[in-house]
């Protein structure tokens, strides 16, 4: 009869800690990741519907008033349509019958360790819109 021998190991305590501190950094930058990246692409789409928004809008009222109407009333439409872009800039820009509204916004990365990868933790949200005059 074969007698076995049980392996002499003296301490497994602190194994599973010491592999979840191997596998942390990698579990919070993915999460983190999630999260910016989420925040991001939500307020790329806010731009991109307000800029189409306010290009609609001009394009089809450009004839009844002048070029500052236009532009402030731009604005507001970008404003309200994209509550989360902190003082967006909108640029109306008029050329051979058509109308291009650019928007673009400074907005801050949620997570300092994502931020860590943008240059001072900012992100440029940047949407542009081209229609033709009616």
């Amino acid at each position: 009869m074969i007698k076995f021998i049980k392996p002499i190991i003296k301490n497994e305590k602190g194994q599973s800690l010491v592999e979840f501190a191997l596998v942390l950094p990698i579990l919070l930058l993915l999460l983190c990741g999630i999260i910016d990246f989420g925040w991001i692409f939500g307020n790329q789409l806010l731009a991109n519907n307000a800029s189409r928004e306010a290009a609609r809008y001009t394009a089809i009222h450009y004839n009844d008033s002048n070029s500052d109407d236009d532009r402030a009333i731009a604005a507001q439409i970008v404003a309200d349509r994209a509550p989360t872009l902190v003082s967006p800039t909108v640029t109306l820009t008029t050329s051979s019958g058509s109308i291009t509204i650019e928007v673009s916004s400074q907005m801050d990365v949620l997570t300092p360790i994502i931020a860590a990868f943008f240059e001072n933790g900012e992100y440029t949200v940047h949407a542009e819109c081209v229609m033709r005059l009616e």
